[in-house]
């Protein structure tokens, strides 16, 4: 009898201990709900701003039009560009790719978009071919000088109208921006080092005609990840060939989003199989389209 009183009191100290557990643990979780809430409206309030940093679009500059699609991975985009008018004869645009994803990559945008209408401003308009290379360069030790840990890709050109002439420079840009003029598609000559990874890094001072009707095409490497192919030159197969059959920024985006979702199911199953569930899709998703000469500012 003695023995059953002590096991019922052993019993019901575990229980209490029990009970105690489970309002202990939902009251961290109704802490770490409301940690993630507030976390999640800093994210799309941060979000909210980075888009109004975008440029407008689409937008004529001196005859050439600048459109884009952007698409985050969450809310908050390493992907980032910009275009301006510099002049009645220049007009200059960059589009970069920040490693990682979140607040730290977004921060490092917004940095960009600054330092690149700080050149411009300074800039007094000699020597066209030389400004990106001579941006990247600035930009290079900025980012060496902030510590942040953070590098990027990056295409920045200068378009002459009157010599219509593409001036440009760029730092590991994957793909490689493509130039189409008619049915024929082809890869923009050039290579560079990553800006902000290596200290003293210098890079490449390039120069492409162009031709009267051309379209220029530029995509961060998030695309390649919507695309079949079992390696890397099968994947810019895939995307050449989407750039070949697409006319407008819009056509590019619909065919993309078809070959995507095919591809995300086959990987998201294939991932679900072998390692749990995981993001089919973990990067962001940028395509610019700059096309001209002809149309009306």
């Amino acid at each position: 009898m003695r023995h059953d009183k002590h096991r019922d009191a052993q019993a019901l100290a575990r229980l209490q201990d029990c009970r105690q557990s489970c309002a202990r643990l939902a009251e961290q979780n109704e802490s770490l709900e409301t940690q993630l809430a507030l976390l999640r409206m800093d994210q799309q309030s941060g979000g909210h701003i980075q888009r109004r940093l975008l440029p407008v679009h689409p937008r004529t500059i001196n005859g050439i039009r600048f459109d884009y699609w952007l698409e985050p991975s969450l809310y908050l985009s390493g992907d980032f560009l910009g275009y301006q008018r510099y002049s009645a004869r220049y007009s200059a645009f960059y589009f970069a790719d920040v490693s990682g994803h979140g607040a730290s990559s977004a921060f490092v945008t917004v940095l960009l978009k600054y330092l690149f209408s700080r050149w411009l401003l300074t800039w007094d308009g000699e020597n066209p071919d030389l400004f990106p290379a001579d941006w990247l360069a600035a930009l290079n030790r900025e980012l060496q000088d902030t510590d942040i840990g953070k590098h990027a890709t990056l295409f920045v050109g200068v378009i002459d109208h009157d010599t219509r002439t593409l001036h440009y420079s760029l730092g590991a840009q994957l793909p490689m921006p493509m130039l189409k003029t008619g049915t024929t598609l082809e890869r923009l000559a050039g290579e560079g080092m990553p800006v902000g990874l290596f200290p003293d890094a210098t890079y490449p001072v390039l120069s492409r005609a162009l031709p009267p009707d051309f379209v220029l095409w530029l995509c961060s490497d998030g695309v390649l990840e919507c695309l079949p192919g079992g390696n890397l030159e099968g994947r810019l197969r895939e995307l050449e060939q989407l750039l070949r059959e697409s006319t407008t920024l819009e056509q590019l985006r619909d065919r993309l989003a078809c070959v995507s979702t095919s591809v995300a199911l086959t990987r998201v199953q294939e991932t679900d199989t072998a390692h749990g569930d995981r993001q089919a899709l973990p990067d962001d998703l940028t395509i610019m389209m700059v096309s001209g000469f002809g149309h009306a500012d």
